[in-house]
């Protein structure tokens, strides 16, 4: 088989042999597989090689050891989490009244473990004066920037920006008001509200926990504004940061599982699970089975620690307003667990 011979391979063909040979899979395998297709046995054997040989086929198969090794101590780690957790059902996420912040650092935040935190919000006049007519009285007639028709997409976290939408707050309002649920249109923290200056005056209605959050909340990035009808869905992800997510008025219901399950959750791209929390296809993700997930709901003056890598899914039970930080009140701010997230998927390549 010539060169070029070797090119005229249907390049999906290349793909298969790339991705099975960098995973593992026997040559010989592959060889019987393309003689199966009509090519020859010397034809198989060399357009296996000649792919093989590619350095960067050489560098995944290298790539693909490390990750085994990675794989097989999550699998361990996730093994010994079942053990402390036994039990087929979801998990209750733990509780705490007036934690201190010592106590809060040391037990959870710097042990990578969720917790609710209640009475931190307390003081918050968010919890008495918010509301969807309050909203509409004080900012109606300014502009918000939503995401809008998610409902038609099946990862709309990859379409952000073609599923921007502004329109004026007050129709956002009348849409969360007479939507008894869906996920269509939702204000979420890529849409950065509380960075305009009309909105900074919410600001005020948000004392940071104290020594939880740093008090300086003048950082482009320290704090977000979730706004949507029951019904809005973030299905399975994980942050790169820990979160403390503040529940204003609603509810919503938490999914969690530890970065540890994250060979059984199928993270297919970027920061996102394939897997339909609300439907786990178990023929297609037979793995997810085994992963152990935990569960709650969070209320009016709930602060939910999701420390950074946990996965996690989030339902709004009904019309929601949430607050999240990043900024917690030590000297690093945040911690990350890797930084590779460089937005979704372009829809189409310029050039």
């Amino acid at each position: 088989m010539t060169p070029d011979e070797r090119e005229s391979l249907p390049p999906p063909v290349r793909s298969w042999l790339a991705e099975n040979l960098t995973v593992g899979v026997d040559p010989s395998r592959l060889v019987q597989a393309l003689q199966a297709q009509g090519l020859s046995e010397a034809q198989s054997r060399e357009a296996v090689d000649a792919v093989a040989s590619h350095p960067a086929v050489r560098h995944g198969q290298q790539a693909h050891v490390r990750r085994r090794e990675l794989e097989g101590l999550l699998e361990t780690r996730a093994r010994l989490h079942a053990q402390r957790h036994p039990g087929p059902s979801p998990l209750g996420v733990e509780r705490r009244r007036h934690l201190a912040p010592e106590t809060f650092f040391e037990r959870y935040y710097v042990t990578n473990r969720p917790v609710i935190l209640e009475g931190v919000l307390d003081d918050w006049p968010a919890l008495k004066r918010w509301s969807p007519e309050w909203l509409v009285e004080r900012f109606g007639d300014e502009e918000v920037e939503v995401m809008a028709g998610r409902d038609a997409e099946p990862d709309p976290d990859f379409h952000a920006e073609r599923l921007r939408h502004t329109l004026p707050l007050r129709e956002l309002v009348a849409h969360v008001r007479g939507t008894p649920g869906s996920d269509d249109v939702y204000l979420v923290a890529r849409n950065s509200l509380l960075l305009r200056a009309a909105f900074r005056p919410l600001l005020d209605d948000l004392t940071p926990p104290r020594g939880f959050i740093h008090p300086d909340l003048s950082a482009p990035d320290s704090v977000h504004l979730w706004f949507g009808p029951a019904g809005t869905l973030s299905n399975l992800h994980h942050d790169h940061l820990n979160v403390l997510f503040c529940q204003v008025l609603g509810r919503k219901r938490f999914w969690l599982a530890p970065p540890c399950e994250t060979p059984r959750l199928y993270n297919d791209r970027g920061l996102y699970s394939a897997v339909d929390i609300l439907a786990p296809d178990l023929g297609r993700f037979p793995d997810f089975a085994r992963a152990t997930l935990h569960s709650c709901v969070v209320g009016p003056g709930d602060a939910l620690l999701i420390p950074v890598g946990w996965w996690h899914a989030v339902q709004a039970l009904d019309v929601s307003l949430s607050v999240t930080f990043v900024s917690f009140d030590r000297p690093e701010r945040n911690v990350e667990w890797r930084d590779y997230w460089i937005g979704p998927r372009p829809e189409k390549v310029q050039r």
